[in-house]
């Protein structure tokens, strides 16, 4: 269980980067690593992953180890691009700052020029996982639930709902300490009424929570947190899979005693021990859910 660490693209490996839209005057891009050999009358598992870093930070390379990992288990993976916030002294969003939509509709693109395009790289457009971590937790799971958040010329006809999900530390709701990423765009309100301001926040933090919004339909998932977590409460995790699982949706929990936050993410904060015990633990829930590679 081997794999290899880096960031960046090793010399001898094939990522491809592929522009899979444009938002906001910039290009959006994701990394798709395939399988050294796959059948080519096969299709295989697509894997699609999006980075963490509070909505402001990271890039697709932050999850390559990820993709190599499930590459060479026969996997098509693909690494996602996001347009970022612009944080202020405050944690919330500057005012003509990229937001939480914003992020949001950038994640549906990429889904949907995934199931458009993945059978050009032998995948099969309907076997998709979405794989989120922390933030990227958070986009995984509005790209499943959010259905009322659309760009006007997004292309419905193709859906962005994964077919299954899998979110590491996630944040499942913004009506706690992550509601400072929720702007108040286009709204005013006059100084002496921050009540009206501060409630006006609270219901679009409703408004953008996964937990407050799913339904039966959503697709199995798997939810890997750790319980020493100080940046997202392990609770809320727990919440997101006793909702599920009053719906009579599949959905596996793993908490993971002695992890922090970012316990997925090689070469940060946590051990080799614990991210290979999280791309098994995914690998396990995969192969579960006849997902094979």
């Amino acid at each position: 269980m081997d794999f290899a660490k880096d960031w960046a693209i090793l010399p001898d490996e094939h990522v491809e980067e592929v522009i899979y839209g444009q938002a906001g005057g910039e290009e959006l891009r994701m990394l798709v690593m395939g399988p050294d050999q796959s059948s080519p009358n096969r299709l295989s598992s697509c894997l699609v992953f999006v980075h963490g870093g509070g909505f402001a930070g990271g890039t697709a390379e932050t999850l390559l180890p990820q993709c190599r990992y499930f590459a060479k288990r026969g996997y098509v993976c693909f690494s996602v691009d996001y347009r970022l916030m612009v944080i202020g002294d405050d944690g919330s969003p500057a005012a003509d700052s990229v937001t939480l939509a914003d992020c949001i509709a950038d994640c549906k693109m990429a889904m949907r020029y995934v199931r458009r395009n993945a059978k050009r790289w032998k995948g099969d457009p309907n076997r998709i996982a979405l794989i989120g971590e922390s933030a990227g937790g958070y986009l995984a799971g509005a790209v499943t639930a959010l259905s009322h958040i659309e760009v006007q010329d997004a292309d419905l006809s193709v859906s962005c709902v994964p077919n299954l999900l899998v979110i590491y530390n996630p944040i499942t709701h913004l009506t706690g300490r992550w509601k400072t990423r929720v702007g108040l765009t286009g709204q005013s309100f006059p100084a002496a009424d921050p009540a009206e301001c501060w409630l006006s926040r609270h219901r679009r933090a409703r408004l953008l929570s996964p937990l407050h919004h799913i339904t039966d339909r959503h697709p199995a998932a798997l939810v890997v947190h750790g319980l020493t977590d100080t940046a997202v409460p392990p609770e809320d995790s727990v919440e997101y899979i006793e909702r599920l699982r009053e719906l009579g949706v599949t959905a596996q929990l793993e908490l993971l005693p002695d992890c922090g936050h970012a316990f997925a993410l090689t070469n940060y904060k946590s051990s080799d021990q614990a991210v290979r015990h999280t791309l098994e633990l995914t690998a396990g829930f995969l192969q579960s859910q006849a997902f094979d590679g």
